[in-house]
């Protein structure tokens, strides 16, 4: 059975996290500073036991935890916010200004496209936690360039660390199971026409590898992969 408990070195000061007991099938990362450790995504309220043991390997606590990077509002995203506030009260919460709105309790989470998808979230909700800095397209994360990526969801972001061409694209692509797909899946978009330009967007940029919130790291031909999921993408 694949080991989902210890971090995975991706590259320097790079570790994904698995969120759930299933390898790959939905990546947080922890991010190393010289000051401590930027966590990208906080997953399911069941992985906040998950990062604390994963920042625990890393030989650090929740003093360690310095900031919190949430790359859209959707629960898969940020449904430990609120344990892992609690465990680190000092963190840092960041986010795009739209999904800020949301994460706060500000505004409701916007509703996918598909109409059975959005009748099953009807009673979802934010975490309501405050979102403490508010980032902007081409701000850092860490080392990690925020680019917009609208269509999953409205604020959606993606980070690119433009020294090594390391691509977390979030929800932006996504393999689930077995497919790369542009938006993971179509009825989860909020717009699915807006994913796919992101999607075009992130093609333009000079990246080597791709770490989706769902699915393997891609290495080889990284590229090449996603240019054919946007190329067979019909939305």
């Amino acid at each position: 059975m694949a080991d989902t408990k210890t971090p995975e070195t991706v590259a320097p000061g790079v570790y994904r996290v698995d969120g759930i007991g299933f390898k790959n099938a939905l990546n947080m990362l922890l991010l190393e500073n010289d000051d401590g450790w930027t966590l990208v995504d906080t997953g399911v309220a069941g992985s906040v036991e998950r990062i604390k043991a994963a920042l625990g390997a890393l030989g650090s606590g929740p003093e360690g935890l310095k900031r919190i990077f949430l790359t859209h509002q959707h629960n898969d995203h940020t449904g430990g916010l609120k344990g892992l506030v609690e465990w680190a009260p000092h963190v840092e919460v960041g986010a795009t200004a739209h999904e800020a709105e949301v994460i706060s309790g500000r505004r409701g989470l916007d509703p996918p496209s598909n109409r059975f998808f959005r009748t099953m979230a009807r009673n979802a909700r934010p975490p309501g936690v405050p979102v403490t800095r508010v980032l902007h397209e081409g701000d850092l994360v860490s080392g990690f360039r925020v680019i917009l990526t609208p269509g999953h969801s409205p604020g959606h972001a993606s980070l690119l660390r433009d020294e090594d061409g390391l691509l977390f694209t979030a929800d932006a692509f996504g393999c689930l199971p077995r497919k790369v797909r542009v938006g993971v899946i179509k009825p989860l978009c909020t717009d699915p026409k807006l994913a796919r330009r992101s999607a075009e967007k992130l093609l333009a940029e000079d990246f080597a590898t791709v770490v989706f919130a769902h699915g393997p790291v891609l290495r080889a031909g990284a590229k090449r992969t996603l240019r054919e999921a946007v190329a067979g993408c019909r939305y």
